[in-house]
């Protein structure tokens, strides 16, 4: 693999440019918000009843005595503004010109009853008479004799408290970093997700596709082993088919000439002994075959009804004489390879009924799983054997002996199958004293 292109492409530099971005993006839309949020929740001085406000004090103070609009001013100071009266132009610490209050100054000149009063405003940022940029929110409105009211806000009123205005722009922070964080997390998550359900669907299916080498370097060289390891599974596998059947053909040669020469033996006792032993062997060899055969040769995954191919096996029971019974909710959709779970729901079942004389299937659908429940009413199985009898060839002496048909690899068959499919199985005591064989499959996705 060439990595020189790719050796600044790496999940550490993917985390740095996602953590950059994200800071980014959240102090845009913080930016964003708090323009916003400066139209909408900072009301316009006309809908918070200010002008209606400064009009009536200025009336007050343009009736007041000379003298006394100076004290009159100070008292009428509240925390919302400060109110200081000037005696004429000269001594109004504003320039007289700048002011952009159109619809205001009409109506504190309707309120006032003098329609050539002169009203000024600034704002922080406008020149005063120095050129310095005011600091706070200022209104002026002349009186009759010439002298000015000025009122000096230090901040505009938002509609909203102090505590509840830092309250609102918290949590919209706080959201704004949540979501960029789940956006940034999931873009980096993703080639970690492919990998892992890749790697699970090759668990599954050994002939699964091979996994597209995108991402970071980290993940790219990671998905190029895996793809290695699977061509290595997919050989090893192809190979011990290719040996699976050149092992039956060296066999069953040998097999049929001692069949040949057995005919020869004219002692029957020792005949159908050697009868015996070799239909055995045959039995024991074509089903040994039959497992890897399935273990190995993976049938394409398809939707299926569940359901349907459980009552299907289940009739063929029926059919044969067999007690059996089905429980199940209703119709139950799967995905996966329904010839290779035909057969081991079939394998079970024909356990149930050849060892515990009934069968009663159960199939109930949960939160992403699938359980397949198969009771039977025979002796069971001791729970220190549980695990054993899953090995291959391994069977337990007495009822479930040679000569009651099989050669211990119905069980290890079934289990091959349900993992093959991402599951698994168990053996418990049936609620009625016989056994119970749990299967557990997971949901799968669509390929």
């Amino acid at each position: 693999m060439r990595t020189g292109r790719w050796t600044s492409d790496t999940i550490g530099r993917w985390f740095a440019i996602n953590i950059v971005v994200a800071v980014i993006i959240a102090a845009a839309m913080n930016a964003a918000f708090s323009a916003f949020a400066g139209v909408w929740a900072k009301p316009g001085l006309q809908d918070i009843g200010l002008v209606d406000e400064v009009a009536a004090v200025a009336r007050i103070l343009d009736g007041a005595p000379r003298d006394a609009r100076a004290g009159l001013a100070a008292s009428v100071s509240n925390d919302r503004y400060a109110v200081t009266w000037f005696p004429n132009d000269a001594s109004l610490p504003i320039a007289i010109d700048a002011s952009e209050f159109h619809q205001g100054r009409a109506k504190i000149r309707s309120l006032l009853g003098r329609p050539s009063a002169r009203v000024v405003a600034y704002e922080p940022g406008d020149p005063d008479l120095h050129g310095r940029p005011e600091t706070a929110y200022g209104l002026a409105i002349s009186l009759s004799d010439r002298s000015w009211v000025r009122f000096v806000a230090p901040q505009r009123s938002w509609g909203l408290s102090p505590t509840a205005r830092t309250l609102l722009t918290v949590g919209f922070a706080v959201v704004c970093a949540l979501l960029v964080a789940a956006l940034a997390s999931r873009r980096l998550a993703r080639p970690l997700e492919r990998f892992a359900r890749q790697a699970q669907r090759f668990g599954a299916d050994v002939n699964a596709p091979p996994m597209q080498t995108t991402g970071p370097l980290e993940i790219r060289l990671a998905a190029q082993a895996f793809n290695e390891m699977q061509a290595r599974v997919q050989r090893y596998v192809a190979d011990r088919t290719t040996m699976l059947a050149a092992i039956s053909h060296d066999l069953r040669a040998p097999l049929t000439r001692m069949r040949l020469r057995g005919e020869f033996i004219e002692d029957e006792e020792q005949q159908r002994k050697l009868f015996r032993d070799v239909d055995e062997m045959q039995a024991m060899v074509d089903a040994s075959l039959e497992f890897f055969r399935d273990d190995s040769e993976q049938e394409p995954t398809t939707r299926f009804m569940l359901s349907e191919l459980i009552e299907t096996v289940l009739d063929d029971f029926r059919d044969a004489g067999h007690d059996v019974a089905f429980d199940t909710p209703g119709s139950v959709t799967y995905v996966g390879r329904p010839l290779t779970l035909r057969r081991a729901v079939a394998n079970l079942v024909d356990n149930a009924v050849k060892y515990g004389a009934r069968a009663h299937v159960r199939l109930r659908p949960g939160d992403g799983w699938i359980d397949i429940l198969v009771d039977d009413e025979g002796p069971g199985i001791p729970e220190a054997l549980r695990e054993a009898v899953f090995r291959p060839f391994y069977r337990i002496e007495g009822s479930r002996n040679r000569q009651t048909g099989g050669v211990g690899l119905g069980l290890a068959a079934v289990r091959s199958a349900v993992r093959g499919h991402g599951g698994d199985i168990v053996l418990d005591t049936a609620p009625g004293g016989g056994l119970r064989v749990h299967v557990k499959l997971p949901y799968v996705a669509d390929a």
